[in-house]
């Protein structure tokens, strides 16, 4: 065996010899899960390199695993050629999670000025609305109206403190949030929006739920988005459950928002979460709701996950229950 591929290097290291590897060390059969030699260079790497040097691709194992593999490809003597892999997932994984800190920091800094933009006109509209609404007569038909601009304004209020909030999470967590009060809550400020004017409402709130000790207006947020989300994604037609339950042996708060939509395509599934990732078409979306959800719920130690197929989609969040109980 050639010298450069000696027990004590440490980089997986091979020959190549007319399109088959012929030899390797201990540490590329161990990368790639090696048994025996000789293996087909083309068979270990989605994309050759078409001529020396280095490159980028994706590796993969006879047993079917791929990793991330930045290669050095060189000639050798004798007609050979030499190859160097290094299994760079990890690598690659924590520059996407830097990338990704980058992208919230700014998108973090145009919310705070869009928030701070858009809460002096909404006041303005809450106003002028409650003082509207303490003119007119109690039987007046119009009253209907302005409890519903009321409500909406409130909710875009709401919006807009979740977009300072993402830029700038508030770091108390000292209120105890009833989260069956904050279920009904959120939902009375939308549900006479169409998207639910022919959704069938399935309550099953737990009697007694412990207090989650955390944030309001965060899980309030919380609550909300993924109301919302249910309700586009059923296109104002189906059924939405609403479950709260305590789970005394993990003791974890647990909310389920299931809806009875087309559910989310496996490929995708993976994405969900990632900022800036949206399905929606026509910049009806800004790829920001589920983002904003899974940093709510790490800010209040908890978990969120998810159970999709062709119609049906539930999110599950759990929080812990960190002191009383509500009585």
């Amino acid at each position: 065996m050639s010298k450069l591929l000696l027990p004590e290097i440490k980089e997986a290291l091979a020959l190549i010899k007319e399109g088959e590897i012929i030899q390797a060390n201990e540490a590329f059969r161990r990368l790639f899960h090696l048994e025996r030699l000789p293996v087909s260079f083309a068979k270990l790497f989605e994309n050759l390199p078409e001529d020396f040097g280095l490159f980028e691709t994706c590796a993969k194992r006879p047993d079917g695993t791929h990793f991330e593999a930045e290669v050095v490809f060189l000639p050798f003597e004798n007609s050979l050629q030499q190859l160097l892999v290094r299994d760079v997932s990890e690598r690659r994984a924590t520059e996407k999670m830097w990338l990704q800190a980058e992208r919230l920091t700014a998108m973090g800094k145009l919310a705070g000025e869009i928030a701070h933009e858009i809460n002096n006109p909404l006041g303005g509209i809450l106003l002028y609305a409650n003082l509207l609404r303490e003119d007119l007569p109690a039987e007046s038909s119009l009253l209907t109206h302005v409890d519903k601009i009321i409500k909406l304004a409130t909710r875009c209020r709401i919006i807009a403190k979740a977009l300072l909030n993402f830029g700038h999470p508030e770091d108390s967590l000292e209120e105890w949030v009833n989260l069956n009060q904050v279920l009904r809550e959120m939902f009375s400020l939308i549900e006479d929006h169409r998207l639910f004017r022919e959704v069938h409402i399935n309550w099953e709130l737990e009697k007694g739920l412990p207090f989650v000790q955390g944030n309001r207006s965060q899980l309030e947020q919380l609550v909300l988005n993924l109301i919302i989300n249910a309700g586009e994604a059923m296109q104002g037609r189906g059924n939405l459950f609403f479950r709260t339950k305590f789970d005394p042996k993990e003791e974890m708060i647990i909310l389920e928002i299931e809806d009875t939509g087309p559910g989310i395509p496996p490929e995708i599934q993976d994405k969900i979460f990632d900022p800036f990732f949206t399905t929606k078409t026509g910049g009806k979306g800004t790829g920001l709701g589920l983002a904003i959800c899974h940093g709510i719920v790490k800010r209040h130690r908890g978990e969120i996950e998810f159970e999709s197929h062709p119609g049906r989609t539930l999110f599950r969040v759990k929080l812990p229950k960190i002191h009383l109980e509500n009585e």
